[in-house]
């Protein structure tokens, strides 16, 4: 397809050396303000260096990885007509460098409606039910998810992508989702990469999300300059964010004693029992913690367990 490079990394090193030049189609999300796990913010702070990207593999990271090998196997018994290629040995990029867009598709597929992308996900059941499901049960796939699998198949040059969850539970289950190749959106995405490129181009940055991105500003920000002062005498907002903090911690003292006292009156309640039933089903308990010492004394304490709504009641 004119105008895509077809890179194949030597190791992961360049393979990571090259989607750092682009946003990918793990990252597109962020750009429309509906990536589950990365802000536009976040992905300013990583292509531009101002925080390093943490490539330590989560537990979520790690479970994708080896379980990809058996969706993909799954995927074949589901559909033995198909070619199916996975890219994992390889790890090809597919980028448009006019763009700066790029992906790594997990699967590319041949079937009786051409060449296709199959974009794997391992899902925890619960979290399948609650994000993949709409209200009538019908499966849905995130919408990053979709201009994932969107952005792969205009890369790869595919009439066709689908989204392969496979959900985990007391067995293995894995629904293949469609996806439709909106017209328009792969210039919608061309158009947000060149905004996003050009901010980054004269030195801007994108809003934080406060609610999301706390924990980089402190990353970004770790090292403080002492000689340094800042003047925010004409800040309006700053005045009140602090007032508005006020009026937090202020709930948040009242809410701590309010809890202190109705522990008390549990507490008081229960006596020297350990555990305490209550009138649906669930019970409370508070057991004596004995702690060893090492370097002090040992040391014991109660601790108050109360039933959660989620709870199960028995």
């Amino acid at each position: 397809m004119s105008g895509i490079e077809i890179i194949r990394p030597r190791n992961r090193a360049a393979w990571l050396a090259a989607r750092g030049q682009d946003v990918t189609a793990s990252q597109i999300g962020a750009l429309f303000d509906a990536h589950e796990y990365l802000t536009a913010y976040a992905l300013w702070a990583f292509k531009t260096g101002r925080a390093p990207r943490d490539e330590e593999e989560t537990p979520a990271m790690q479970r994708g990885r080896l379980l990809e090998p058996v969706a993909v196997q799954l995927l074949r018994e589901q559909n033995p007509k198909w070619k199916i290629k996975h890219n994992a040995a390889e790890n090809i990029y597919y980028r448009e460098p006019a763009a700066r867009l790029g992906a790594t598709p997990d699967v590319i597929a041949q079937s009786d409606r051409g060449i296709g992308v199959v974009q794997i996900k391992s899902v925890e059941a619960s979290i399948y039910r609650r994000k993949w499901l709409d209200e009538e049960g019908n499966p849905e796939p995130p919408l990053w998810i979709a201009l994932q699998a969107s952005l792969e198949a205009y890369l790869v040059g595919a009439s066709w992508a689908a989204v392969a969850p496979l959900v985990i539970g007391h067995g293995l289950d894995m629904p293949l989702l469609d996806i439709p190749l909106v017209p328009g959106i792969v210039d919608a995405m061309k158009a947000k990469a060149a905004d996003f490129w050009q901010m980054v181009a004269e030195g801007r940055e994108p809003m934080p999300d406060y609610s999301r991105d706390g924990a980089l500003i402190d990353r970004i920000y770790a090292q403080g300059d002492d000689e340094e002062e800042v003047d925010l005498s004409g800040d309006n907002r700053v005045p009140a964010l602090l007032e508005q903090r006020r009026g937090w911690q202020a709930e948040v003292r009242v809410a701590k004693e309010q809890i202190a006292q109705i522990d008390a009156e549990i507490k008081a309640k229960i006596g020297t029992a350990t555990v305490a039933h209550i009138g649906d089903g669930r019970r409370i308990t508070w057991r004596t913690i004995h702690k060893a010492g090492s370097y002090i004394a040992p040391t014991s304490y109660r601790q108050l367990r109360l039933p959660t709504e989620k709870e199960t009641h028995k």
